[in-house]
């Protein structure tokens, strides 16, 4: 691996882990704005009258652990092959941009003509 592949990875990486964190950012922050808007419309009629509702979809969740546990390690493991998978893109992309502008700039004495 030369130097300027290694420099065009470490800098798709930055890339695309600041896009991640920027998008999941903004849905955490729409979801807890949506969150505090239900929050702020709910009356306690509401949630009272809904109660046996609530109760219900808190027992539902109740799964084993080991499903929990299987779960959580294909999400990891979905999760590091869309980063590895969008770093691969952007290292590309990074490449094409850095032939095009290579192949402008030529080292050397300019032809005579």
């Amino acid at each position: 691996m030369t130097e300027g592949h290694r420099t065009r990875t470490i800098v798709a990486r930055v890339i695309v882990a600041v896009l991640l964190g920027i998008a999941t950012g903004y849905a955490v922050g729409t979801s807890l704005a949506s969150d505090a808007a239900r929050g702020r419309a709910l009356t306690i009629k509401e949630y009272v009258a809904n109660f046996d509702e609530y109760k219900k979809h808190l027992l539902g969740n109740d799964s084993p652990m080991w499903a929990a546990v299987i779960a959580g390690v294909f999400m990891v493991v979905a999760a590091f092959a869309v980063y590895e998978l969008l770093v691969w893109v952007v290292d590309k992309l990074l490449a094409a941009m850095d032939r095009r502008a290579s192949s402008t700039n030529q080292p050397g004495t300019a032809p005579p003509w």
